[in-house]
């Protein structure tokens, strides 16, 4: 107990406890301050997010051709995980139920999008979504993670916080009140992104179990849903990293079986396949040109609306997901944990939008 930081849970708490007193007692009014929010930073900071969404992928690829490449994470040879189980651990570590929605239909969304229209719906509407799950928002996740594990199996840091990634920079500063500062901002920000994947993940799952079985959609339902999500968590933590490699090989193989059987029975393979290549062909060819639209006359807003919203999605789980990362990738080589990361998690988020995305549009 004496090695909590009270003050890092109290005040983060009172924080959420007051949002949501005004977002559940003046709906409205903290709906135009929320829309006033989104609209500074979409207009004003469209470019910030977008060309720090190109620099964290260079810097990456940077990272892992450079010297630095070499450097061991911890005094281990070998890797303190397998491939597979490392793997596995990292792509369902940083996905949620919600990439199971958007997979489906996310093409669907930008159907309506001029810019999508007129490049076309059935060439684009799924380029786009590899783009918003591909290896720019993965680079978020991957240079932190280099960093916090260097901090945690080089540097042999055991404060585990957001601000002593930063102590090579600020120095003694982060045993201040700037250190104070920015832990807080990155919990505030962890559980505002919590926040934005249960609202979409869980009615999702309310909507699906209800279908199947023919319950009633009702909000005692999705509560009991979090209730067997918080159960699931709690259990898995209590088994430590040998409860969260098994669930993540779980998860892993009955994924592959999902995405097996609707490529194999959906009546769709063909299409399936031949858009999934089209699309990362698209991708390959513009993915610098799609990282710098920034619609300066904003005829559409696209990169607004979207591009911007992913990104900062990202970024807001990047105060959790790179800590998990730089832990499990103990023993691994800087250059094998950017690669190994990429590699895993563009598996995994492209398969499943190719096959379901593209089982969606079929």
């Amino acid at each position: 107990m004496k090695r909590i930081d009270y003050f890092m849970v109290v005040i983060p708490v009172i924080i959420i406890l007051m949002m949501f007193m005004l977002f559940t007692f003046v709906p409205d009014g903290s709906r135009i301050v929320l829309d006033s929010i989104r609209n500074f930073l979409g207009n004003q900071l469209s470019i910030y997010y977008l060309l720090m969404g190109l620099g964290m992928f260079i810097f990456s690829l940077f990272l892992a051709f450079s010297n630095i490449g070499k450097v061991r994470l911890g005094q281990r040879q070998t890797p303190r995980y397998r491939t597979f189980t490392w793997g596995a651990m990292i792509f369902t570590g940083t996905m949620a139920a919600d990439i199971l929605y958007f997979s489906l239909v996310e093409w669907a969304y930008y159907f309506n999008e001029p810019r999508v229209q007129l490049q076309g719906v059935q060439e684009w509407g799924l380029t786009y979504s590899l783009f918003h799950w591909g290896p720019i928002p993965w680079s978020f996740y991957i240079v932190l993670a280099v960093a916090f594990g260097f901090m945690l199996h080089v540097r042999n840091r055991t404060r585990q916080k957001f601000s002593e990634a930063c102590r090579p920079i600020l120095g003694h500063r982060v045993d201040g009140w700037m250190g104070t500062v920015i832990d807080l901002t990155a919990i505030v920000a962890l559980l505002a992104g919590t926040a934005t994947t249960f609202s979409v993940a869980t009615p999702l799952m309310t909507s699906s179990l209800a279908f199947v079985f023919g319950f009633s959609e009702t909000i005692g339902l999705t509560i009991l849903i979090l209730a067997l999500i918080a159960v699931v968590y709690i259990l898995t933590v209590l088994f430590g990293y040998k409860g969260i490699s098994f669930m993540s090989k779980i998860c892993v193989y009955l994924f592959s079986v999902l995405l097996f059987f609707i490529l194999t029975f959906g009546q769709s393979t063909v299409f399936i396949l031949e858009t999934g290549v089209e699309s990362i062909g698209l991708l390959a060819q513009n993915i610098i040109a799609l990282s710098t639209t920034t619609d300066p006359l904003r005829l559409d807003q696209f990169p607004q609306n979207w591009t911007l919203f992913y990104w900062a999605y990202w970024m807001s789980w990047c105060v959790a997901t790179p800590f998990f990362i730089g832990v499990i990738s103990e023993g691994r080589t800087i250059k094998n944990t950017i690669f190994g990361t990429y590699g895993w998690g563009l598996l995994g988020t492209f398969t499943s939008f190719i096959v379901l995305g593209g089982y969606g549009m079929a």
